[in-house]
């Protein structure tokens, strides 16, 4: 069901679903905050003030689930920063991370429709998603993953910045980091009173709103509301359906200090969206070429994600510190087939996280992290019984699990600093599965050249899903069961090795990584065997590059490449076969200048090589479609008129290209243009 109503009451609905959010409390890691206290105190004495920028020596929290400034860290890790959202006043986070090195956005049409992240060639089930620390997952996906909610990541006002780890990264975070993590942080600690409209209005009906009021005193306390509207009538692709998608929600943090040291923090994060589905899926026609997807009159998808968590953080002595936190997070896909009562499939999530995490200091060169979490997961699910004859009687599906886990790392830090050096495990106890013990190792050197060295190496794993253990459906009135009780842990070992190199007091920048990660006992669903299996071995390698130029205080270009070979054999199969869906070459160039004070212009070139997608020929033979390679335009242009208004305009597509991506029919130019009003 589509909405149509006006701007008031859209945020009237927005502020009523967040109030009626569930208190039950929750927010990350306070040192991910980087407007606390000290860390403010520093980045004052770091900062570089430009013609309408500023530049603040970044810090982040996700490499070692503790602040550190970036350049400390010995992994690799990308941000995403408010003022490069800024600048492409772009608002859906996935869009951003896309032109990260070693980051892959694929996307099957326009807002909201299926979207999926993958990092350095691996899938996008080995993506952990986390908000404000917490982890977001979707216990009824069959992968246990995000990926049918990132469409809806559209951020909040108050976010900070998002980061990316790359590489196995579960020593620290668990299953499903066999690729990387992306962290969404919120700025927190916020001191005063601030208001916030942002207001963008697009072809196709696109409206897109976010709100924000905030208030702070002294870092003794805080609240901060965070409404979000997008609403648009979609694309058509030429036939007589809209792909319409219809979004509420946001986010709230708060947080209140008992004292030095000492404080408890609350988050919530929430989306409920509508969108269209698809009447006709891409295929091939006799002569080869793409049939357009076209939406469906009836069949439409209703989401809800939800999380809340709650953190108590203290700082016992200058050697030690601790934080506790907790969160729960629904989700619920509803898919409705008609407009008969009961034909409809839902898929429900639950997952409930508890973490306790210790920080020891006991020498100025040693850093012990230590903790433990423990994670319950539950699927529920609903099927018609026979629709084919009009039984509509719903089938149930019920199933949990939980898992307890136990990590650690050292951290060790040599010749003033110059070098250091990480080590760490975890220990992981599942109810289902055999136990698990993965391990990492890493390790960065500075010259006094400028130029840092960095190599990494580590384990990983992702337990199987429920619904890749337990799932089924129905045909004719019967329960097909396609899940495997029997599945193993998928297993994986990666390596990288980079350097990175400044110039001119960081006017100049660049870097180089190599990756490789191999992927053992990866799950696939058997089409012969009807039923998920571990059937194949999988590998992915490339390398990742970047250059970064500020020659003047009105100019920043970057420019991103990465090369991502990533394949996998078949069951009983030698035969290396390229994966699909990725593109092993992939660049971006952005452009931000600054002509005069208070206007600003960004310009976005994206090149996505080559695909292969598999798709269905007119006598239903599977086709491995080679998609073209295509070239993306964005750019955006910006005015403060005065210190409280902005107003822009921007463009996706600028060229209006036609392509297509994994088959589906991508959006053609789109034009926006909005205004902010900042207090």
């Amino acid at each position: 069901m589509k909405i149509h109503f006006g701007n008031g009451l859209k945020i009237l609905m927005v502020l009523c679903l967040l109030w009626g959010v569930p208190s039950a409390a929750g927010a990350a890691d306070e040192k991910a905050a980087t407007a606390s206290g000290a860390e403010e105190e520093l980045a004052g004495e770091s900062e570089e003030k430009d013609v309408g920028r500023v530049y603040l020596e970044p810090t982040v929290v996700t490499a070692d689930r503790i602040q550190e400034p970036l350049e400390h860290v010995t992994k690799s890790v990308s941000v995403v920063t408010t003022q490069e959202r800024d600048d492409a006043e772009q608002y859906f986070l996935p869009e951003l991370l896309d032109d990260l090195p070693g980051v892959y956005l694929r996307r099957n049409g326009g807002p909201g429709q299926f979207s999926g992240i993958s990092i350095r060639g691996s899938g996008t089930q080995h993506t952990q998603f986390r908000y404000n620390g917490f982890p977001l997952r979707d216990a009824a996906d069959t992968q246990s993953t995000l990926q049918y909610f990132i469409g809806d990541l559209y951020g909040a006002s108050n976010i900070e910045q998002v980061e990316v780890l790359k590489g196995t990264s579960s020593t620290l975070y668990g299953s499903q980091a066999m690729g990387g993590v992306v962290n969404v942080i919120p700025e927190k600690w916020v001191d005063g009173l601030g208001l916030e409209w942002r207001n963008e209005v697009g072809e196709r009906n696109t409206f897109i709103q976010n709100g924000r009021i905030f208030y702070g005193k002294e870092d003794r306390y805080y609240l901060d509301i965070d409404p979000q509207v997008v609403t648009t009538d979609g694309e058509n692709n030429g036939g007589p359906n809209d792909y319409y998608y219809d979004s509420l929600g946001g986010t709230i943090g708060a947080g209140l200090r008992f004292g030095p040291g000492m404080s408890v923090e609350f988050s919530s994060i929430t989306f409920d969206s509508d969108l269209a589905l698809s009447e006709v899926n891409p295929a091939l026609d006799a002569n080869g070429q793409v049939v357009k997807n076209l939406a469906s009159e009836d069949e439409h998808r209703e989401s809800l994600m939800t999380q809340q968590g709650l953190s108590f953080n203290h700082d016992v002595s200058a050697f030690w510190d601790y934080g506790l936190r907790g969160s729960y997070g629904r989700t619920e896909r509803h898919y409705f087939w008609s407009d008969t009562p009961g034909d409809q499939s839902n898929y429900d999530g639950e997952t409930t996280y508890l973490e306790m995490q210790h920080n020891l200091r006991p020498l100025d060169w040693l850093t012990v992290t230590a903790g433990a979490d423990y994670e319950k997961s539950v699927y529920d699910g609903r099927e018609p019984r026979n629709p084919y004859l009009g039984d509509y009687d719903p089938v149930y599906y019920n199933e949990q699990w939980d898992s307890w886990d136990a990590f650690g790392q050292i951290g060790v830090s040599l010749l003033e600093d110059a070098l250091r050096i990480n080590a760490g495990g975890r220990y992981t106890h599942h109810e289902r599965f055999d136990s698990k013990t993965v391990g990492e190792f890493s390790a960065a050197y500075a010259f006094d050249t400028g130029t840092r060295i960095h190599g990494h190496t580590g384990s990983g794993y992702r337990t199987p899903s429920l619904y890749e253990t337990y799932g089924g459906y129905l045909w004719n009135g019967q329960v097909i069961s396609i899940g495997n009780p029997d599945l193993r842990p998928e297993e994986s070992r990666s390596y990288e090795l980079g350097v990175d190199q400044m110039f001119m007091d960081g006017q100049f920048t660049m870097g180089l990584t190599w990756f490789r990660t191999d992927f053992d006992d990866l799950i696939i669903f058997d089409g012969f065997a009807n039923r998920y299996e571990n059937a194949s071995e999988a590998k992915a390698e490339g390398f990742e590059s970047y250059v970064n130029v500020r020659p003047n205080k009105r100019i920043d270009f970057a420019a991103v490449y990465t090369y991502a070979s990533s394949q996998y054999k078949e069951k009983d199969s030698d035969i290396w076969v390229r994966r699909e869906y990725l593109p092993r070459n992939k660049a971006s160039f952005i452009t931000t200048v600054i002509p005069v004070e208070d206007l600003r212009a960004s310009v976005r070139i994206n090149w996505s090589g080559d695909r292969i997608v598999p798709l269905y020929d007119p006598s239903w033979n599977k086709v491995r479609y080679e998609e073209p390679s295509v070239v993306s335009v964005d750019a955006a242009l910006s005015y403060a008129v005065c210190k409280w208004l902005e107003v822009w305009l921007r463009a996706e597509n600028l060229l209006d290209k036609e392509y297509t991506e994994s088959g589906f029919t991508m959006p053609g130019r789109w034009i926006y243009g909005g205004t902010k009003i900042t207090f």
